[in-house]
């Protein structure tokens, strides 16, 4: 069943790849969200899923009373598969939420309502908490999503991150969507140019979604790769922010201050391609007595995997 457009207040825009088990949780938790239906509409994206991501879609689409679509991505970034959903959205706002973000039951009431009280100049950003999965020892990111902000206080921009956030679609259209080239941070990184635009961003803890996506060890450190190939590409692209990013991600460049520069040259006498693997295999072993301890040693080779891969691109980039 679907309602007419003209009645859609805000679009819920889903990208997902592989993740069908948490995303029809998160698709039932939207049909069970306490606001009229005819106000919001939802779009998924499924950027070229492997498993059974299709056919749950469409069996979800021929039974929910929901406004309900879903689209194709190209299989290539995050952003571009959100950008799939920005562009076929109606809404006025645009809520972001992740095919593992799951949302309570007054979350699609709670953005309209502070839309409707602030000006479209405000981005809205929610509480994520975690999963009671994530707690577990034998997850590589248990606390990873964790806030901890005022209940009620204003963010600056690289504070933003996209699942729980909605904002002005025709705002986010203005400055192009998200960066399609990114393979992560591309929340970040949008964020930096709605701010020059005078975006504004908000958090309100009492807008709450669960966090549901267990990750192992090799994720966790193969997400590290990313975030340093994404730093890379975003360096190279704004040389304005180019002292924040190298801060931010803990990468080697001119900008690095000296101090810095001194502490990262030690650290890579310490945390370097032959020590790692010691250092993994060893945040392993004692992850079930001694945890905090192997989460730092786990954190150790995560940033690593950042430097490096930040490392290897800008040297291919300046030989290429």
């Amino acid at each position: 069943m679907s309602y007419a457009s003209a009645s859609v207040r805000l679009s819920v825009i889903i990208p997902t790849k592989d993740r069908s088990t948490t995303l029809i949780r998160v698709l039932r938790a939207l049909e069970h969200q306490y606001c009229d239906k005819k106000l919001f509409e939802v779009i998924v994206i499924d950027d070229k899923s492997s498993d059974d991501t299709f056919s749950v879609l469409k069996g979800f689409a021929g039974k929910t009373h929901l406004n309900f679509r879903f689209l194709t991505g190209g299989g290539t970034t995050p952003g571009a598969a959100r950008n799939i959903g920005l562009h076929h959205a109606r809404g006025d706002w645009v809520l972001f939420l992740d095919a593992d973000t799951i949302p309570d039951s007054y979350v699609i009431r709670q953005h309209l309502h502070y839309h409707q009280k602030m000006d479209e100049s405000v981005c809205v950003i929610g509480y994520v908490h975690m999963d009671s999965q994530l707690e577990q020892v034998e997850q590589a990111r248990r606390n990873e999503t964790m806030l901890t902000f005022s209940p009620h206080t204003w963010l600056s921009w690289p504070e933003y991150r996209t699942a729980n956030s909605s904002m002005s679609r025709q705002r986010c259209l203005g400055v192009g969507g998200f960066d399609e080239t990114l393979v992560a941070a591309e929340d970040t990184e949008l964020s930096s140019r709605l701010a020059r635009r005078g975006m504004c961003f908000y958090y309100i803890d009492s807008i709450r979604v669960c966090h549901s996506h267990p990750m192992d060890v090799n994720g966790y450190f193969k997400k590290g790769q990313l975030y340093g190939q994404a730093a890379a590409f975003w360096y190279k692209k704004s040389p304005d922010l180019r002292p924040l990013l190298v801060q931010r991600y803990g990468v080697f460049a001119r900008e690095t201050h000296f101090y810095k520069k001194i502490k990262y040259i030690a650290r890579s006498i310490i945390v370097n391609r032959l020590t790692v693997p010691a250092i993994a295999f060893w945040g392993h072993r004692i992850r079930s007595t001694w945890t905090e301890s192997s989460d730092r040693l786990y954190q150790c080779v995560y940033r690593y995997r950042t430097r490096r891969a930040f490392r290897q691109y800008m040297t291919r980039n300046a030989n290429g």
